[in-house]
């Protein structure tokens, strides 16, 4: 478990995130639920696009790299997102967004092949 590069990309997952979620408030089609799903599934693919290129060798370490980057996003979203947006806790998106950060890294488990035993 490389745990730098989990911290920095947790912070890099948090930072799109923030970016990509502001830009869908400012243009308001944030308000859509189909947009909210969209930006869960963005979530997801960023979080697997990161666990694949750190390399989880393991379901308990790519669910150990999705659990790290809930820490950071949750640590970060009550130090900064709160402020300007006080529900930020109860949004069912942000949840299905945390839930697929969480488990879309199992995708990203490098599968071994079984050899056969003569």
């Amino acid at each position: 478990m490389n745990w730098k590069k989990a911290v920095l990309y947790g912070l890099a997952l948090w930072v799109l995130m923030f970016v990509i979620i502001s830009i869908f408030v400012a243009f308001k089609i944030y308000e859509n639920v189909v947009m909210q799903v969209i930006g869960a599934l963005i979530g997801g693919g960023i979080s697997y696009f990161f666990v694949r290129k750190i390399g989880a060798s393991s379901m308990v370490n790519a669910l150990t790299y999705g659990a790290l980057f809930i820490i950071i996003g949750l640590i970060l979203d009550f130090a900064v997102t709160k402020r300007f947006n006080d529900q930020i806790f109860g949004m069912w998106s942000l949840w299905l967004g945390y839930g697929l950060v969480f488990l879309t890294p199992l995708a990203a488990v490098k599968k071994s092949v079984p050899t056969q035993v003569s």
